[in-house]
């Protein structure tokens, strides 16, 4: 991600989550599942479910459509007002050309409802004049097909243990019936595994392709244009093998060559897989292959063409509901593996995404459909789009950035405060414990018997550097990230009656290192209750060293070394810090006066100047905050002052106190100079932190050891006979 400094203010609705990442991208809403899923020639993304608009499920209904853009954001949702009565359950969904979609509800007791929506979700036509008088109706599967003529074929298996098919024309006009039996004598019951539909599709001749099952095979029926059966074949389980399709997967895909892929279910001394058949545009069996990694309970889900000679099947493990997709070679071999690991509920639902349809997209990826269980435990019916090149980001839901703390979507001094609010909490850790912007994986802390638990249902986004504690390491991840954002992020100010001001002991800067009190409150308007404080000073001025600028907290009314943590990140570029600061007590406190300095050091840097130049300083972005985190409105307060007159000497501080090696690798650096006295040292950390401060004696050189500190980035202040003058080290 880019970095930013200009605040870019965005919502995030908690009813559906949407995440983008280049050209993939996933989106999961309230309801069940998504049980057909297809993309348009436009791009748009077509599903049909079970879904709603409440959380609690209290309005689910089961022939719900959504439709998202190519880039994932939704277009609309809903369930069309089909007006039929019974039940009906959405099945299939078919984009057409020339724009819209045919939804079909297959499982209705009084026969298949069919109606046709245009692009903005508005009915077209339904077939409720004869939906009632074909004499049958489907069990949760039927599948819906458009030939290259426009017409429409639907079919699946009925309760009379026949396979019925309906002709319907472009208009939703029912055109003729016709029906087969299934090869079987048994009863409904378990029977309906064996038989039921796998899918249907159409062909490029003008026909279409049929395909289900017996007790011993699975079948497929290719017919021509004319409806008239041209072929059959029937491929036998494995030895020891029961196959079945699943009730809710379209299993039949056409693949490049003309061929099919045919994917579904096994079982072998119940221990279940997911199967895949390659078979040639005349029904010739290839090959078939079975997969399973390493579940006991693993049923098979859709298969797709990814590229040249490469497949990708889906299955779905019922153990820890995670779904892993097997890239095979043109052979069904493995040759890679796609995991999508999506940490849930944590009550004994288990993790990940079931996939119960996939569908090629145009840009050579796929998009699957399906459900998972989130954080909450409950089901959310779940869209996935996968990069062009068929891979997916390493987290698509449940992820945190370190350093954005509170989840903003942003890494600024805000994310301090919820480290200082929830400071000390412990939880679960990330596998993946780096703090580099990348998202990570994580799981929710769902503690409901801490005394945290009150404060933030969630603190896995302020474990910014994801060791399951919540303390000072995890400003690191704040600094070393400070201005990062990620695809949405809020960031607001506000001003009130309390100044936030500079108090100078003198009204000009000095050449050289100034420390400039921060005043917070005063006797007229003080503060009542703070917790936390976050503000950018930005400075004007041409003699100022924008390197030198810093924040530095004191022990105040406000904060103290035992119950502070802060931050404070420099802008050069910009002449700006950032900064901010918070409690770590869990109680606010009041009061008014000085609560810390700024660091400007003045450079003499135009020989013979004799002109006094000016330096305004200036707050922006400030935020103040109570423990339960509402804010707190603040007046910041500019100030203009004086620089003195220049003495004809280049920065006498800074040139002559030379401090090297300025990248530290053998734990130690030098300090020198010829002709003013080193007084004392202090090395302190990009937070204000003094981790080392000594006196030197007036000596001209010192020798610093740092074998104590980590790797990073450290300030030194040097005192001398004429001043002080600060320096900036790197330590490897």
């Amino acid at each position: 991600m880019k970095k930013l400094f200009t605040l870019i203010i965005a919502s995030f609705l908690m009813m559906n989550i949407q995440f983008s990442f280049a050209q993939s991208w996933g989106y999961a809403g309230y309801g069940h599942w998504m049980e057909d899923i297809s993309e348009a020639a436009d791009g748009s993304i077509w599903s049909v479910g079970y879904g709603g608009e409440m959380a609690d499920w209290s309005d689910v209904l089961s022939n719900y459509v959504v439709k998202l853009n190519t880039d994932g954001t939704l277009d609309w949702k809903g369930a069309a007002p089909i007006g039929f009565a019974g039940y009906a359950e959405g099945s299939s969904i078919l984009p057409v050309s020339g724009g819209g979609a045919v939804v079909l509800m297959g499982y209705n007791y009084d026969g298949p409802i069919i109606y046709k929506l245009d692009d903005d979700g508005v009915v077209e036509w339904t077939n409720e004049s004869w939906y009632n008088t074909v004499g049958f109706f489907y069990y949760y599967g039927g599948q819906i097909t458009q030939l290259s003529d426009g017409r429409f074929i639907l079919g699946g298996l009925s309760d009379d243990l026949q396979y019925h098919f309906s002709e319907i024309s472009e208009d939703g006009d029912l055109l003729s019936n016709f029906s087969f039996d299934a090869d079987t004598t048994g009863g409904w019951g378990w029977s309906y595994f064996d038989f039921q539909e796998s899918g249907i599709v159409s062909t490029d001749d003008g026909g279409f392709a049929f395909s289900a099952g017996t007790n011993d095979t699975r079948t497929l029926h290719k017919f021509d244009s004319g409806l008239n059966l041209e072929w059959d074949q029937a491929y036998p389980h494995g030895t020891g093998i029961w196959e079945y399709n699943n009730t809710w997967n379209d299993g039949l895909s056409k693949t490049s060559d003309g061929g099919y892929l045919l994917s579904g279910s096994s079982a072998d001394a119940f221990v279940y897989a997911g199967s895949l058949r390659k078979i040639a545009s005349d029904g010739t069996l290839e090959w078939v292959k079975y997969y399973n990694h390493g579940a006991s309970w693993e049923e098979g889900s859709g298969a797709i063409e990814l590229g040249t000679d490469n497949y990708i099947v889906w299955t779905q493990d019922h153990g820890d509901q995670s779904s892993h997709g097997w890239v095979t070679d043109a052979d069904g071999n493995e040759v890679d593996s796609i995991f999508i690991p999506l940490p849930g509920c944590n009550w004994g639902f288990g993790n990940g995404l079931e996939v119960w349809s996939a569908a090629q997209t145009a840009d050579g990826g796929y998009v699957i459909a399906g459900r998972q269980y989130m954080e909450d435990c409950n089901q959310r019916y779940t869209i996935l789009k996968s990069n062009a090149d068929g891979s997916l980001p390493e987290c698509i839901w449940n992820c945190v950035w370190p350093g954005d703390a509170n989840n903003d979507m942003y890494a600024t001094a805000d994310d301090l405060f919820e480290i200082g609010i929830n400071y000390g909490a412990t939880g679960t850790s990330r596998m993946d414990m780096g703090i580099d912007w990348e998202a990570k994986l994580s799981s929710a802390w769902m503690e409901e018997d801490s005394i945290f638990w009150y404060v933030l249902n969630d603190l896995k986004w302020t474990d910014c550097n994801g060791d399951g504690i919540i303390n000072d390491d995890d400003t690191t991840a704040v600094i070393n990230n400070f201005g990062l954002d990620h695809p949405l992020n809020a960031l607001k100010t506000s001003a009130g009656d309390v100044p936030l001001y500079f108090a100078p002991t003198e009204p000009i800067l000095h050449i050289g290192l100034n420390k400039i009190p921060i005043m917070l409150g005063d006797g007229i308007n003080s503060v009542d209750e703070i917790y936390g404080l976050r503000f950018t000073v930005t400075v004007e001025g041409e003699d100022i060293d924008a390197a030198s600028l810093k924040v530095n907290y004191t022990n105040s009314w406000f904060t103290n070394e035992e119950t502070r943590l802060n931050l404070s990140v420099n802008d050069a570029d910009n002449m700006r810090v950032f900064t901010g600061v918070v409690r770590t007590d869990r109680e606010n406190t009041g009061g008014n006066g000085e609560i810390g300095t700024l660091d400007v050091v003045v450079i003499d840097n135009i020989t013979g100047k004799t002109e006094a130049s000016e330096v305004t300083l200036a707050f922006s972005e400030v935020k103040a905050i109570k423990l339960n985190r509402e804010e707190i409105s603040l007046a910041a307060e500019a100030l203009t002052y004086g620089v003195e007159e220049g003495s004809a000497v280049e920065d006498l501080l800074a040139s002559a106190v030379n401090v090297y090696p300025t990248i530290v690798s053998n734990n130690e650096f030098t300090i020198e100079s010829s002709s003013l006295l080193i007084n004392e040292i202090i090395i302190s950390d990009v937070t204000g932190r003094i981790l080392n401060a000594f006196s030197t004696g007036s000596v001209n050189k010192q020798i610093v050891n740092v074998d104590n500190l980590t790797a990073g980035e450290y300030f030194v202040q040097v005192t001398t006979n004429e001043g002080n003058t600060l320096k900036k080290i790197i330590i490897q």
